[in-house]
């Protein structure tokens, strides 16, 4: 996105649910150019950088907003925001470890599973849907599990490089919307929710809940569907509840495939289970990465308490939009909805923002027994426990619940092992049959 053009009078003026940017700026600055919007396919791109002569035809600027993950940006019109997700500027020579794609790109598999999953869940009352469209293909050659080097081609030249040592990859826009999706405010930004809340005029308490029924619904949905988000943390759900971020997902019907399989024989992969994905799901977004947390925990040689007094002085003092390595730092870091926020809050405002999150997961009949459950281990032990996520996402057999979470790193590494990769494939074939009939 060209950062470089200045804001004019015109796009000041525009409205996002019934405020002024002007006035979201001083909530959450965000940096602002311009995009390139095509008025037919209605997708906007960063930069005109090989794409199609027939598409930079017909492309028209407008005025955009970046978010601070600087891997996507957002225009606003009648009130209502469209944000678009991937072919950013520039493209580099690594592999972002939060995503385990390499930046700048958004790889067509991720961005296709995305859309599937959020509309998938829309039809089934969730707010935010989706579309994803191809942009172009790329030569990428691995130097090691980190560096890569990544060069895109137009079509002749993806012809040529058919036969070299580095892998064709596809990539594309996603584009999001929903009535209510705030992107650029998530859970994790704690200060900017509690500005947030003034804006709207609603006591932070009732927006916080608000959020976590939604997030409930949304998550149980999820899980009635056989979709397994699998990076639930806060900062993947606006401050409005809405979960996003499905790149990654696991469906039901591939959990087989993967333990049958894959080629790594560890206990992580014992723990592929749809109760163990279930409970991950909630145990990320309230617990925090565990195995994260009690590497940097040894490696420093810290308490659990010091440890989060240190990662909380550095959310709270370390300005997200100072760079993405910060970014991506806080994101590894990630303690947890409940240490982070719930548990700074008094009682009484703890068990509402907890007891919305249950009654909109959790099966009508069991919401009380699991509300005992999850209370009274929460003030015996002070902080979320694999325990607590296992009474909610499997109140009738905690058997089936492990002690420890699948590491984040385990599924992203999924994605360069089949069956995930045979199975984009595949379906890559087939629809390249069904266009050539």
């Amino acid at each position: 996105m060209d950062r470089g053009h200045p804001l004019g009078r015109e796009e000041l003026e525009d409205i996002l649910y019934g405020h002024r940017m002007a006035e979201w700026q001083h909530v959450r600055p965000l940096a602002h150019g311009v995009v390139y919007y095509d008025p037919m396919t209605k997708i906007a791109y960063s930069h005109t950088d090989y794409l199609p002569e027939s598409v930079r035809g017909r492309l028209r600027q407008k005025q955009a907003f970046e978010s601070h993950s600087q891997r996507a940006y957002f225009i606003i019109e009648n009130n209502k925001l469209t944000e678009y997700k991937g072919l950013t500027w520039p493209y580099s020579d690594e592999i972002v470890p939060a995503s385990g794609q390499p930046r700048g790109l958004l790889v067509k598999e991720h961005g296709e599973r995305e859309a599937r999953a959020l509309n998938d869940i829309a039809k089934r009352g969730g707010n935010v849907k989706a579309e994803y469209h191809n942009a172009g293909v790329a030569l990428l050659k691995r130097e090691s599990p980190s560096k890569i080097e990544v060069k895109p081609l137009i079509a002749e030249e993806e012809k040529h490089e058919k036969g070299s040592d580095g892998e064709i990859i596809h990539y594309g826009v996603l584009k999001r919307w929903g009535e209510d999706y705030i992107p650029f405010i998530r859970l994790d930004l704690f200060k900017i929710v509690h500005q947030l809340a003034r804006m709207e005029g609603i006591d932070y308490i009732k927006l916080l809940s608000n959020a976590l029924e939604r997030l409930g619904r949304v998550l149980r949905t999820a899980h009635e569907l056989g979709i397994y988000h699998c990076f639930t943390h806060p900062g993947n759900v606006d401050a409005h509840g809405n979960l996003i971020d499905y790149e990654h997902a696991i469906y039901r019907d591939e959990i087989a495939a993967i333990k049958e399989k894959i080629k790594t024989k560890s206990e992580d992969v014992k723990l592929l289970s749809e109760e163990c994905l279930r409970s991950r799901d909630i145990d990320l977004f309230f617990g925090g990465t565990r195995e994260v947390l009690r590497r940097c925990q040894e490696r420093f040689k810290l308490t659990r308490e010091d440890l989060m007094l240190k990662i909380r002085f550095l959310r709270e003092n370390i300005e997200l939009s100072v760079g993405i390595p910060v970014f991506e730092l806080l994101a590894h870091l990630n303690i947890g909805f409940y240490e982070d926020t719930v548990k700074k809050l008094y009682s009484k405002d703890q068990e509402r923002i907890i007891e919305a999150f249950i009654d909109t997961y959790c099966p009508m009949d069991k919401r009380g027994v699991i509300k005992n459950e999850v209370f009274s281990t929460l003030a015996r032990e002070g902080e979320w426990t694999e325990e607590v996520s296992g009474f909610i996402a499997n109140p009738e057999n905690q058997k089936e619940i492990p002690a420890r979470q699948i590491p984040s790193e385990f599924i992203l590494d999924l994605w360069n092992n089949p069956p995930l990769k045979a199975r984009a494939e595949k379906t890559e074939r087939s629809q390249n049959g069904k266009i050539y009939r």
